[in-house]
């Protein structure tokens, strides 16, 4: 009997998804909050019936993802659902909830959770630091985003360089970004259009869509077909040092 796979989808994969389906469908996003402070409800996980449940001899562990403690800096590894734990060096208090900006604000966010602008919402003079951001709304000359992993760039945000912080990025489709200085990155995944010298150290992956333009150094390079590549390429082997051009 063959086996079914079963696909095992990152946290921000999970929250872009369900940010999508709250877009198009008015979907609340399970387990987020929204900048006043309350919580939305979370769907029930489903049930499986009792014949169902019997035959049941495998289970899928939780995805691990890494926490950062905004305080003392420490990262570790965390597996399933929570929405407040203490930093296990440092005992700082750490929230992991979701949050959704739909209006103008100016309060700082610290979660080791995902934060989304929505295209209604907009930072003013403040900070953000969380796991993940996906910014589709504006944000003030005095505003800064710092991600301890994803940070998504939607078409209506344009934000300045200099004001974000990411591990990996993500350019979405209609998204055009311009950078001035080098872009180190880890990954790098290209919906829409970015134009700089970006170094990164994982894996820079270009979309049907998708544009890069000047240069890219890096390990792991993928372009898809229908995917734009007009840039110097420098490929070198991983964990060996870039080899710069004369």
């Amino acid at each position: 009997m063959a086996k079914k796979k079963t696909k095992v989808m990152d946290g921000f994969a999970v929250v872009r998804g369900l940010a999508k389906a709250q877009q198009e469908g008015n979907l609340p996003l399970p387990g987020s909050r929204r900048p006043s402070g309350e919580v939305l409800p979370s769907a029930p996980p489903p049930v499986a019936p009792p014949e169902q449940s019997r035959q049941i001899v495998k289970t899928v562990s939780p995805t691990k993802r890494t926490i950062r403690c905004f305080e003392c800096g420490y990262e570790f590894k965390l597996a399933g659902t929570t929405h407040r734990i203490y930093c296990s060096k440092c005992r700082a208090k750490i929230d992991l909830g979701d949050y959704v900006i739909d209006r103008p604000w100016s309060e700082e966010i610290k979660t080791g959770g995902s934060i989304i602008v929505r295209p209604t919402g907009r930072l003013e003079n403040v900070r953000l630091m969380a796991g993940n951001v996906i910014l589709e709304g504006e944000m003030d000359d005095r505003s800064s985003i710092e991600c301890t992993q994803w940070l998504e760039v939607g078409p209506a945000a344009k934000p300045h360089p200099r004001q974000i912080t990411m591990r990996n990025l993500r350019i979405a489709a209609g998204a055009v970004m311009k950078l001035k200085y080098k872009l180190q990155i880890h990954h790098l995944e290209l919906l829409g259009t970015l134009e700089g010298d970006v170094e990164a150290t994982g894996l820079v992956s270009i979309h049907e869509g998708g544009h890069l333009k000047g240069t890219v150094r890096g390990a792991h390079l993928q372009v898809e077909e229908g995917g734009g590549l007009s840039a110097r390429v420098f490929i070198w082997p991983q964990g060996q040092p870039p080899v710069e051009d004369d």
